[in-house]
């Protein structure tokens, strides 16, 4: 189907929120594309008290109440790190899992690369250190089951029901507050695992199952079953979690489902069974973002930086493509979880300092102060935060607009013993720290862009989070970029990208298509074998989501369609998605275009000499994307003002150490500037959510959307 245009925003408010270990952030946009921002610290033991907290924030800048912005909303997109912080702490739920008889220790035999795929690359050096973690299912909770479909999906013996049952009691009797059920080739059919559901039923009629044939019907039986126990073991809690916000949401006025933003970039309601999907949903909305922005902008080539309180995340989109991981690692394993490709290091501006044991060398992170902010809020060690107060970058009694009054001699007396450790003075100490995380970023940026072979000039920059336009100079000092971009809204940029994204559901699904070289009549009868099975399949998973689509009241024939399938050529290990574009393949000569369209994409990773045409092709897997476009925010081209920011924008000046010397920097309320406004260097513009620092030697361009331009000299 034809790609559609973006709508234009006419109705009631479209909500979203970012929850994210330090802050939670709710962007609010009306009707005519106004957006309204908002945040609040974020409450780990009841996520529904920050979520309401956020969008009062929000609101009540436009003198609205919560009940009224919530009653006259639409749509609302709530995406959080509930599900890693899940898998993270090990606090999932206590899952009872049902394998194939014989294969009882699977999760203990994992892949090669489990004991040491979650570890930097530092560590990985060392492996004789290293040790199998437990898995999150004890084996006592495991359970074979006598029954086997083959690799075919024939039925080679017969499901025995007595052990479905029987084991069903033991697990219970175990503790089991959620069963997974994973046999071998369900993928190919399911008719077993649906059979050993309703029989699970029979048994215990409310607890909730996982069934691997209905959220992961791939190949490959490891990551398949990575899928299905994370969403038995932090899926169901998170649903949990989920539920609490949306009954908050509702109490206040809001009459509708809740939504989620996926790994792969789509929002589905809370509902979804596949709620495993969504454990990395706050970066995924800085990528879109930025890959909006770009859009608007005309640039293909973005870099989008997050800054935030805990971690630095990256995601490269590349003309105007954002990159899709197949199998990408969730804690020590990997899943078949499709998401947007993003890279992420634990340093940001709420990130510890230490001492290292052995070397007595500096250290920051990766532990972060999260929600505490620092010594300078409740966290017993000091952070990046501390030095940012002492050094004059925050104003304590501006975080979050005054609302939680950071304490800067409970900073100065945490800092000033590392400061005599390390033979310096406590500001020079503190400088070192910032300059330090800073360095850790751009090691870690620049690696990624020239790792792939990127050359920094053709791409721009978009720094975000609440920390991205403070750390902004330093992080992109001596690196040259096409242009370098940060946001007045930049501390909830993740949640404005999260209302970039469409209403998408993506499946997958397995299947056996062969695609050999030559011309006779074998080939042919084998390409049109292919070409059934590839169509099939296809047919099989818009019926699924014609399902969905009802359940949530959705228009499928609204829908626009993406079919993709997996390609390789024949016997090798890695496959890529190709997409192609018509419903359906009508003719070998469009099986052959479908593996042309392959070989370019395979060109793109590796040169033609590694082509193997002569080998033909496979397909093992394809795709279904289904979207309903929704409509983006609008950034209004504005009057372009004098370059003088006006009278009201200025606040009284302040000391700033900076590069050893104590500085006089001129400070600027940011929602003052006007587009066409410049701010020159030594400067300050603050926000209550974000700051941005402007060294000497730079300024800053407001441009007629109030995009923020760093750029080098004086404006």
């Amino acid at each position: 189907m034809a790609a559609r245009k973006p709508k234009t925003r006419t109705g009631a408010n479209w909500i979203a929120l970012d929850a994210g270990g330090t802050l939670t952030d709710a962007v609010i946009v009306d009707g005519q594309g106004r957006f309204l921002v908002g945040k609040h610290l974020t409450n780990k033991s009841d996520e529904s008290v920050s979520f309401a907290g956020a969008i009062r924030d929000g609101a009540a800048t436009a003198g609205r109440s919560l009940d009224d912005t919530l009653s006259r909303s639409d749509v609302i997109v709530y995406a959080g790190t509930i599900m890693l912080n899940t898998l993270l702490s090990k606090t999932g739920a206590s899952v009872g899992l049902m394998l194939s008889q014989g294969f009882e220790d699977y999760l203990l035999m994992e892949k090669g690369e489990g004991a040491w795929i979650s570890y930097p690359y530092s560590d990985r050096l060392h492996t004789v250190t290293h040790h199998h973690e437990d898995p999150v299912i004890p084996r006592n909770r495991v359970v074979g089951i006598q029954g086997r479909i083959d690799m075919f999906g024939g039925e080679v013996i017969p499901l025995r029901k007595s052990d479905v049952v029987d084991k069903t009691r033991i697990l219970i009797e175990q503790g089991a507050e959620s069963i997974a059920v994973m046999f071998l080739f369900s993928h190919m059919n399911p008719a077993h695992e649906r059979l050993a559901a309703k029989l699970i039923r029979q048994v215990d009629k409310k607890i909730p199952i996982v069934l691997s044939s209905e959220i992961a019907p791939t190949h490959k039986e490891y990551t398949r079953l990575s899928s299905v126990v994370a969403q038995a073991y932090a899926g169901e809690r998170a649903r949990k979690h989920f539920r609490k916000v949306e009954a908050a949401a509702r109490k206040h006025g809001f009459a509708k489902e809740v939504s989620t933003l996926l790994a792969h970039g789509g929002t589905v309601p809370v509902s979804t069974k596949r709620l495993y999907e969504s454990y990395v949903s706050g970066p995924v909305g800085g990528v879109l973002g930025a890959h909006y922005i770009g859009s608007i902008m005309g640039s293909g080539n973005v870099v989008g930086c997050d800054i935030g309180g805990t971690s630095f995340d990256v995601g490269i989109i590349r003309d105007g493509m954002i990159p899709i991981v197949r199998e990408p690692t969730l804690l020590s394993f990997r899943t078949n979880i499709p998401m947007i490709h993003s890279e992420s290091i634990g340093a940001g501006m709420g990130s510890e300092l230490g001492v290292h044991p052995l070397t007595g060398k500096l250290t920051v992170g990766p532990r972060s102060a999260g929600s505490d902010v620092g010594r300078c809020l409740n966290w017993d060690v000091p952070t990046i935060t501390d030095c940012h107060i002492l050094l004059g970058y925050l104003n304590p009694n501006n975080f979050l607009g005054g609302d939680v009054p950071l304490d800067l001699d409970a900073a100065v007396e945490a800092l000033e013993p590392m400061a005599r450790h390390f033979n310096a003075g406590v500001y020079e100490f503190a400088e070192r720290a910032h300059l330090l995380v800073c360095d850790y970023m751009k090691t870690f940026l620049v690696n990624m862009l020239r790792g792939r072979g990127y050359d920094t000039h053709e791409y721009v920059m978009m720094m975000y989070g609440g920390g991205g336009p403070l750390g902004l100079a330093d992080v992109v000092d001596g690196l040259q970029m096409k242009d370098i971009v940060t946001f007045p809204f930049a501390a909830v940029f993740s949640a404005f990208g999260v209302l970039c994204a469409p209403r998408r559901y993506r499946y997958h699904q397995s299947i056996v298509a062969g695609c050999p070289p030559g011309v006779d009549t074998h080939v042919v009868q084998v390409k049109e074998m292919a070409i059934d099975a590839i169509n099939d399949a296809w047919a099989r998973l818009e019926t699924r989501a014609a399902a969905d689509f009802r359940q949530h009241g959705w228009s499928f024939g609204n829908a626009e369609l993406k079919h993709f399938a997996y390609v390789r050529f024949t016997n090798q290990l890695s496959d890529f998605e190709v997409q192609w574009t018509k419903p359906r393949l009508k003719s070998i000569a469009e099986l052959d275009r479908l593996m042309q369209q392959f070989e370019r994409v395979y060109t793109t990773v590796y040169p033609e000499q590694a082509l193997e045409s002569e080998a033909g092709y496979q397909v093992l897997e394809v795709a279904l994307a289904a979207d309903v476009t929704t409509p983006m925010p609008r950034l209004n081209v504005l009057p372009v003002a004098a370059k003088k920011p006006p009278a009201a924008a200025e606040k009284p000046a302040r000391k700033v150490y900076y590069r050893g010397k104590r500085l006089e920097f001129r400070v600027y309320e940011m929602e003052e500037l006007k587009a066409g406004n410049v701010v020159d260097g030594p400067g300050i513009i603050e926000h209550p959510a974000t700051t941005l620092l402007i060294p000497p030697g730079h300024h800053a361009v407001f441009d007629n959307r109030r995009l923020i331009h760093y750029r080098k000299g004086r404006g």
